[in-house]
């Protein structure tokens, strides 16, 4: 059967595809024995767990909606979770003790974005932010786990999120991003006085992430740029307010950060070109070792076992479903922890993507991946599908896509850029698409579509554009500057309208977007010019729009907006409307809608 379905890969349904599932998120307890992740084996994200050093995983939740976030509790097996309603982003935290029974409710204002931070050293207390006061600021909270009781600790503007307790539990470390999500201050809040501060003055975007104390009270190492085009492994003395940086690497960012057991070696996860490497470094910055991927893959974290023998991680490539990894330091050697079920019907093999790039219309190098099928080209060429990733603050990574599979099955070429604004190249590319330069963005997406069309094995009159969210307006910008150039187009949940976007966007929301899109008291004349909406006439190639009607980034109005004007004008569009879903499909059933009326409706088009 197997080789009846490779020469005749129409065979396949694409619900064949969409029946792979994953794990992802994976925590180990404190004492070292049990593996906590998420699992969406039963159709929605919910918590497993298993003993890590081998045996049954068996699944600990059954909630009525996906589970987001999982953290044990630094003294125990207590589990910290956290659910929204529908995708409306607006997260309550659970508590499960010991790892086992019946969750809890922590919070209960659903109509309150709680945003995860971390425990207290002595596991007795949480911090988070929250939007209680205001539904535009999050300020922050901690509260005693055993009663329920929250205090509000700090009030501010803007969003900020909760890093990390010092290790006397008296202070809070903050990543305040008062401007941007990406451009932060690293603050110290004193619980006893309220006094906050900001740690590490700089000048210029900086980020912070995975701070970590280190045991001997000299500092705190962390993941920066402060200063410089590419994350950075740092160390800040107590007595400092000033960065070292420890470990760098050219051209590549540091995506994940963990300390061993013992103090004197550090895992860290690198990102090359989408990517993911792992390397061994020790306290001064020199690497002790490169280790393998157990496949060419993404890989989102990594811990160390409680012996500090081996690793812990999620992986997943673009012809592997994600699981759960473990890799023994010292050999290199993988095993997998997990196994995620996979699809019931034997598919074709699956296919890894090729990097290259083309110059754009100033001269700027944008890189794009290209997934091509094993199946011979037609005589015309491949089609092809150009997919464009959301953010616009994000890079397309080569992680598993079971549309792009069914896709490259079907004998489609599926091209993915990561057009100017992307991040994983450096701070000044992430920054060549803002506010005034929005549109220069959609001019990198033509230069790779016009590369594409030029090549000897394509079909240039078949190829189509595909994106969501950010990515979406990418589609609806690529239909309407350069509507000739497309065979069809499909948006999920994207922007239409930037005036409507800021007005309609979760409040929580608004001022980031800003610093990315432009805001509306200055920039109101640029925004109606970079909004799709208004050129919805030029659009020449059949459209497909879906969204979930819980969304609260990009709101359903986006949508509805551009299938009511396409109608009117008797284009050719339709419009999928998914109840219970936000920015995204987060339950099987919905998958299966989705992507079934996705692949008809490139049956039809392309």
């Amino acid at each position: 059967m197997f080789d009846t379905l490779k020469s005749d890969p129409s065979a396949v349904a694409m619900s064949s595809y969409t029946e792979i599932r994953k794990a992802v998120k994976p925590a180990i307890s404190p004492d070292g024995e049990l593996l906590a992740f998420l699992s969406d084996a039963s159709g929605t994200a919910q918590v497993w767990i298993k003993p890590l050093a081998g045996g049954e995983a068996k699944q600990l939740t059954n909630l009525p909606e996906p589970v987001g976030t999982l953290s044990f509790n630094p003294k125990s097996r207590d589990l910290l979770i956290s659910t929204d309603w529908g995708g409306d982003e607006r997260h309550q935290f659970w508590l499960i003790e010991n790892a086992e029974g019946e969750p809890r409710k922590l919070t209960t204002d659903a109509t309150v974005v709680h945003g995860w931070g971390c425990w207290s050293p002595d596991g007795t207390q949480i911090a988070y932010s929250a939007n209680y006061r205001d539904r535009t600021h999050m300020d922050l909270y901690v509260m005693t786990v055993a009663t329920g009781e929250a205090k509000c600790v700090y009030q501010g503007t803007g969003w900020r999120t909760p890093a990390a307790f010092t290790p006397d539990g008296a202070a809070l470390l903050v990543n305040d991003c008062t401007r941007a999500m990406t451009d932060q201050n690293f603050c110290r809040l004193d619980l006893a006085s309220g006094a906050y501060e900001d740690m590490l003055p700089h000048q210029g975007r900086a980020s912070y992430q995975a701070a970590k104390f280190l045991k001997d009270d000299s500092g705190i190492l962390l993941i920066s740029d402060q200063g410089r085009d590419y994350s950075s492994v740092m160390f800040k003395a107590h007595d400092s307010n000033e960065l070292v940086e420890i470990a760098g690497f050219e051209k590549q960012d540091v995506e994940a950060l963990a300390i061993a057991p013992d103090q004197q070696s550090v895992a860290l996860v690198l990102n090359r070109q989408g990517w993911s490497e792992i390397v061994i470094i020790d306290r001064q910055g020199k690497v002790q070792k490169s280790l393998p991927t157990p496949m060419p893959c993404v890989i989102a974290s990594v811990a160390w076992t409680q012996d500090g023998v081996a690793l812990v991680m999620p992986a997943e490539g673009a012809a592997t479903s994600g699981d759960i990894w473990r890799c023994e330091v010292a050999t290199g050697t993988y095993s997998r922890l997990t196994d995620a079920p996979k699809a019931k019907t034997a598919l074709p093999d699956f296919i890894e993507p090729t990097v290259t790039s083309v110059a754009s219309f100033d001269g700027l190098d944008v890189p794009y991946f290209v997934y091509q099928p094993t199946v011979a080209a037609p005589a015309s060429g491949y089609p092809v599908m150009i997919i464009v990733h959301g953010g616009p603050e994000a890079q397309w990574k080569p992680d598993f896509r079971a549309d792009i599979q069914y896709m490259l099955a079907r004998g489609i070429m599926v091209v993915a850029p990561n057009i100017r604004g992307s991040t994983g190249y450096g701070r000044p590319y992430q920054h060549l698409d803002d506010r005034e330069l929005r549109m220069d963005s959609v001019a990198d997406l033509k230069a790779v579509r016009l590369a594409v069309g030029n090549r000897a094995d394509v079909d240039d009159s078949r190829i189509g554009v595909f994106g969501g969210s950010y990515g979406g307006f990418m589609v609806l910008a690529a239909l309407t500057e350069y509507p000739d150039l497309w065979k069809l187009g499909v948006e999920y949940y994207g922007i239409a309208n930037f005036l409507t976007l800021m007005e309609t966007t979760g409040p929580w929301r608004k001022v980031l977007r800003e610093v990315e899109y432009g805001d509306v008291a200055t920039m109101k004349d640029a925004l109606e010019r970079f909004s799709p909406i208004h050129k919805m006439a030029a659009v020449q190639a059949p459209l497909m729009v879906v969204h979930g009607l819980e969304d609260p980034r990009v709101t359903p109005c986006e949508s509805e907006m551009v299938y009511s004007c396409l109608r009117g004008l008797g284009k050719p569009v339709e419009i999928l409307r998914i109840p219970h879903e936000g920015h995204g499909f987060a339950r099987i059933e919905n998958r299966h809608t989705v992507f079934d009326a996705l692949g008809r409706f490139i049956d039809e088009n392309l």
